[in-house]
């Protein structure tokens, strides 16, 4: 309760900076970041001195078990829109932060009618995403499962990578094991892709059958206590030379990229260097994508690991580090790995 009231804290210092009265979350994700609350199709409004959650009749009982006495409910009967007019007009609050990036033009437009030319609506954005790319020890001791998680239930899916069987059938025996160790499931889709598959960096599992040398990308992810894992390992059903080859570059690449890792250091600064080992062997053309990103309560969020970015590495960020080759009508592979920005330097989960 004591976490959640700075993260509130923090929460109404950012509407003040913006010159509002208030705010209202509607993404689910950082509806649970801010009131523990688990489930779905709820609303929070974040005033000067109260903390409002709008949840109708389904989610009463568990609203009342998980968000505690530091929120107010109110129950939605009838329009939401309607009801949260009433609710501002009520506490004599004029201008209203939302979240643009997670709201519907629909929503938006009912908003906007119900609550007239009386009360301002305010676009904001990431306010509490960037709150949420720093984690708590709490956080960090669920990620951690998670990853644990993945790891075992990669290890235990090793002996079923062979020739003849199935990427259908290793997804899903993947998922099954994740449960087993104690996942509330796949963090995300599961991706199996083996051959000429493994080209796609995100490739839709089908009912291929592994064939002997073809490279194999499994991308998996577990879901603990609603906190993500996201790693990828290649496996090789033979001896395959050519990606052999490509597989220790990629190490070299991603070792030097986390080696650079540490506060205050330019998250640009290793894509950069990830990519200059594959420029350098005359792969980087098949290199598409950025080198990684947040993971969390979402299995994307900030920061992205980029050449774009203008970020700083920050002690509490968790992100991967993915450097990939991806070569079209042949095969793919690629190394992810989750890291933990530490107060010295760095930590890989």
């Amino acid at each position: 309760m004591i976490l959640l009231k700075k993260r509130l804290q923090k929460v109404r210092k950012a509407i003040k900076l913006s010159k509002a009265q208030a705010m209202l979350v509607t993404s689910v994700h950082n509806v649970r970041y801010l009131s523990g609350f688990t489930g779905s199709e709820c609303w929070l409004l974040i005033t000067e001195k109260e903390n409002i959650f709008f949840g109708d009749f389904r989610y009463r009982l568990q609203a009342q078990k998980e968000l505690g006495s530091i929120f107010k409910m109110v129950l939605i009967e009838g329009n939401v829109f309607s009801l949260l007019k009433s609710v501002l007009n009520q506490r004599k609050i004029h201008s209203v932060n939302f979240e643009a990036k997670h709201i519907t033009y629909e929503q938006y437009y009912n908003l906007k009618t119900a609550l007239g030319e009386k009360i301002r609506l305010c676009a904001s954005k990431d306010i509490i995403e960037q709150l949420r790319m720093i984690k708590s020890q709490e956080e960090l001791n669920y990620i951690r499962k998670a990853v644990s998680i993945t790891r075992k239930s990669l290890r235990q899916l090793k002996p079923w990578i062979k020739p003849g069987v199935s990427e259908f059938f290793l997804k899903n025996k993947l998922d099954e094991m994740l449960k087993t160790n104690g996942a509330s499931g796949p963090a995300f889709d599961t991706i199996v892709a083996s051959g000429p598959n493994a080209a796609m960096p995100h490739a839709r599992t089908t009912m291929r059958k592994i064939g002997k040398n073809d490279p194999v990308i499994i991308d998996v992810g577990a879901d603990y206590k609603g906190y993500k894992s996201d790693l990828t390992r290649t496996f090789f059903s033979g001896k395959i030379t050519q990606y052999v080859r490509h597989y220790k570059l990629l190490a070299t690449a991603q070792d030097r990229a986390i080696k650079l890792i540490r506060p205050q250091g330019e998250i640009q600064k290793i894509d950069q260097i990830a990519r200059e080992v594959l420029n350098n062997a005359g792969l980087g053309q098949y290199f598409g994508h950025a080198l990684g990103h947040g993971v969390g309560l979402e299995v994307h969020e900030k920061p992205y690991i980029s050449g774009k970015s203008k970020q700083r590495f920050i002690a509490g960020m968790v992100f991967t580090v993915e450097p990939g080759v991806y070569i079209p009508d042949s095969g793919g592979i690629r190394i992810e790995d989750m890291v933990l920005v530490t107060r010295k330097g760095y930590e890989v989960l």
